[in-house]
């Protein structure tokens, strides 16, 4: 609950930082030409993508436990 806490307030800080910086941002990408996008957007495609990540693999890790668990029971 103190971890949820502090990310939360950790999140507001730098939203609060983020809006504050407006200026645009370059960002190259692997297909196709440069963006130029705010620095919050920048940043919230990062925090969703890492989000996605951890998700994906929460989920697999129960996946293999209750497998592991289930392969135990035979």
């Amino acid at each position: 609950m103190v971890r949820l806490v502090l990310s939360l307030l950790f999140a507001m800080l730098l939203l609060i930082f983020t809006s504050k910086n407006m200026h645009p941002m370059r960002l190259d990408t692997v297909f196709g030409p440069p963006v130029e996008l705010p620095v919050i957007l920048g940043l919230l495609g990062a925090f969703i993508v890492g989000f996605a990540l951890a998700t994906f693999r929460h989920i697999v890790r129960e996946s293999r436990k209750s497998r592991d668990k289930m392969d135990g029971d035979f």
